[in-house]
C-alpha cells in the first residue's frame, strides 16, 4: 500500500480531470523555465542597425556588446531545417545570389528550398538601392560580404564557442495565416514547433529559450509539446507593422485566425488578458500600443512585458518609467547606454577574438565605436 499510494492518487486526480472536463493543456505551467536575472536587453535580429541582420555576425556583435537576449526569426526549409531569416522570401534589400547580384523580388522562397540551396546566398551587405529600408537601417550597418543565412543550430553553437552560458535566445516562429500573402507555403504549426523543440532539446537550451510568435497557434502547440519552454505572445494592431489585415480583429465578429481561436472581444479588446489566456509568460506588443495600465495588468497576471522595436533613447526612457521588463532594439548600443545611465545592470560583454564572426566592438565614454578587422574604424 505504501508503495502504491502515489500512483493511486495520480490516477484519481487524472480521473477527476477527465470527469470534470478540464483541459490539462490549457493549465498554465507553474513557472517559466527561463530565469531573467537582469533587465531583458534584446538585440533585434542581432542588432540590424549595426550588423547584417539575423546572422552569426550580428549575434556575435550583440554578445560582445553585452546583451541579455539574442532576438531572431525562424523559417523552415523544404528539407525541414530551421534557418534564421525574417522574410520567408529572400529580400532584394538584403540578399545577393551566387552571381553577386541582388536577387529579384518574390523569386526565392526559403520554405520551398533545401538548406544547401539557401546557403548559396550572401546576406552580408544591405542594398543601397533599397531606399527607405536602407536609409532606416543600412547607413550605420557594417557590411560583411560573404555572410550566409545561419541555422538555429549554428546560433547555439556560436554562443557555445563564445563560452556564453547565460545569453537567452528569443526565437520567433515566422508562421502565417490566411489571408496573409505568405500563408501559402507556411509550415504546419505543430510540425514547425516539433522541429524547434527537437533542436532546443538537442542543445539543452530549454532554460535559455523563449518562443515568440504573432501566430499564437505555435505557442499553443509548444505548450502541448513542451510546457517548460517560455512563451512570448507578439502582438500589434497597426497594419503597417503587424500581419496582413487587422490582426486582433477588435469589434469584428469571430476570432482572429492569428490568435489560436481566441476572440479578443471576449476580453473587451484587452490583448494582455488574451495573451494570458493563450498561456503566454510574456507579452510583447509594438511599443506605441503600450500603457502604464497594461504594464501593471500584465504584472498582476504574473506576466512580463517586453515591447518592440524601440530605437529612440527618449522612448526607451519613457518605457523604463512605465516599468517594462525588457526592450527590443535595432540599435542595441543606444539601449545599452540608456540602461547604464539609468543604473540598470547589464551583462558583461562576451568576446571571442578567434571567432570568424568577431568584427570588434568597443564602448567608449558614452559612444559606441565599431572596429573592423585590420584596425579600421567606422562611427
Amino acid at each position: 500500500m505504501k508503495k502504491n499510494w502515489k500512483k493511486a492518487l495520480a490516477a484519481g486526480a487524472a480521473a477527476l480531470v477527465l470527469t470534470a472536463g478540464f483541459n490539462v493543456v490549457d493549465m498554465k505551467a507553474a513557472e517559466a523555465k527561463v530565469n531573467f536575472e537582469l533587465f531583458d536587453f534584446e538585440a533585434h535580429r542581432g542588432g540590424r542597425d549595426a550588423r547584417p541582420e539575423n546572422t552569426l555576425v550580428s549575434f556575435a556583435y550583440a554578445m560582445e556588446l553585452g546583451v541579455t537576449t539574442l532576438e531572431m526569426d525562424m523559417q523552415m526549409t523544404k528539407d525541414g531545417q530551421l534557418v534564421i531569416s525574417h522574410n520567408p522570401v529572400l529580400s532584394p534589400n538584403l540578399t545577393k545570389g551566387p552571381d553577386g547580384k541582388y536577387v529579384a523580388a518574390d523569386k526565392y522562397d526559403i520554405r520551398t528550398m533545401t538548406l544547401a540551396e539557401v546557403k548559396q546566398f550572401d546576406v552580408g551587405t544591405m542594398n543601397p538601392a533599397a531606399g527607405g529600408y536602407y536609409d532606416g537601417h543600412g547607413k550605420t550597418q557594417l557590411s560583411v560580404p560573404g555572410t550566409k543565412i545561419p541555422t538555429l543550430e549554428e546560433v547555439f553553437e556560436l554562443a557555445n564557442a563564445y563560452g556564453n552560458k547565460k545569453v537567452i535566445f528569443n526565437i520567433e516562429t515566422k508562421s502565417y495565416v490566411a489571408p496573409d500573402a505568405n500563408a501559402a507555403n507556411s509550415p504546419d504549426p505543430a510540425a514547425f514547433v516539433a522541429k524547434v523543440n527537437e533542436v532546443v532539446k538537442k542543445y539543452d537550451m530549454e532554460d535559455r529559450v523563449t518562443l515568440q510568435s504573432f501566430d499564437w497557434r505555435t505557442l499553443v502547440e509548444m505548450k502541448k509539446l513542451n510546457p517548460r519552454i517560455t512563451l512570448v505572445a507578439l502582438t500589434c494592431e497597426q497594419p503597417s507593422w503587424g500581419p496582413d489585415g487587422v490582426y486582433r480583429q477588435v469589434n469584428q465578429p469571430g476570432a482572429s485566425p492569428w490568435m489560436a481561436g481566441i476572440d479578443i472581444d471576449t476580453y473587451n479588446g484587452d490583448f494582455v488578458k488574451a495573451a494570458n489566456e493563450c498561456g503566454a509568460d510574456i507579452v510583447s506588443p509594438y511599443w506605441e500600443e503600450l500603457s502604464n495600465e497594461m504594464v501593471a495588468e500584465a504584472h498582476e497576471l504574473g506576466m512580463k512585458v517586453v515591447p518592440w522595436t524601440v530605437n529612440d533613447p527618449k522612448k526607451m526612457n519613457m518605457l523604463l518609467d512605465m516599468g517594462v521588463d525588457g526592450m527590443i532594439s535595432d540599435k542595441p548600443w543606444l539601449l545599452h547606454e540608456v540602461l547604464i545611465q539609468r543604473g540598470i545592470k547589464v551583462a558583461a560583454p562576451s568576446v571571442n577574438l578567434k571567432s570568424p564572426y568577431h568584427t570588434g566592438t568597443a564602448i567608449v565614454t558614452g559612444e559606441t565605436k565599431v572596429t573592423k578587422k585590420g584596425g579600421d574604424s567606422a562611427e
